[in-house]
């Protein structure tokens, strides 16, 4: 029985063995290396000027973002300024408070108008990444999405240096009457 039974065992590691010789050969496959057709260099151009029009019309409207929210700030501190020549301590303290509240408030927008459009940039670069063939896919979908991290990255410390000189602007003294006694409008 033990001969028997040592018989079947040594027969079932011998087929899994030589199983596996049938299989290592079936498995082994050379590497093809594929040049590019026509068609594909064709491909490629299209989706490097599609890349090229979408890089630029993202960059158009960042530098429009950042303009309407410069002019907004710049109107809201103005408005600032023109409370501070009046010089009524209560009324200054009000406008600051609206000028912090708004300006943080046009921040954030800034960022998610920012954020959107990256957004939208990277769904109108995908579809036009899925014309490419697909070993082209992969490279142009990580450049893409690389760009769009560095953007993303530069927001949010654009995003924080904004708040900074919000919080600057918040505790700086404005408003200083001159009999004897200072005036802060924190």
């Amino acid at each position: 029985m033990k001969k028997l039974i040592l018989l079947l065992c040594s027969f079932f590691i011998f087929s899994l063995n030589y199983a596996q010789g049938l299989i290592g050969d079936l498995m082994n496959v050379e590497t093809v290396n594929i040049e590019l057709t026509e068609e594909n260099e064709k491909l490629k151009a299209e989706y490097d000027e599609k890349l090229e029009k979408e890089t630029a019309d993202l960059d158009e409207k960042l530098v429009g973002y950042d303009e309407s929210y410069q002019k907004e700030v710049g109107r809201l501190i103005e408005d600032f300024s023109k409370t501070l020549v009046d010089g009524e301590e209560k009324v200054v303290m009000n406008e600051k408070k609206r000028v912090v509240s708004r300006v943080k408030s046009l921040t954030m927008s800034l960022k998610k108008n920012k954020k959107d459009a990256v957004q939208r940039f990277l769904n109108g670069m995908q579809i036009a990444n899925r014309s490419l063939p697909d070993f082209m896919r992969s490279d142009s979908g990580k450049e893409v999405k690389e760009s769009a991290a560095d953007k993303l990255k530069l927001f949010d410390e654009e995003y924080v240096a904004n708040l900074d000189a919000v919080r600057g602007f918040e505790k700086k003294e404005h408003l200083v009457i001159n009999n004897n006694t200072s005036v802060s409008t924190n």
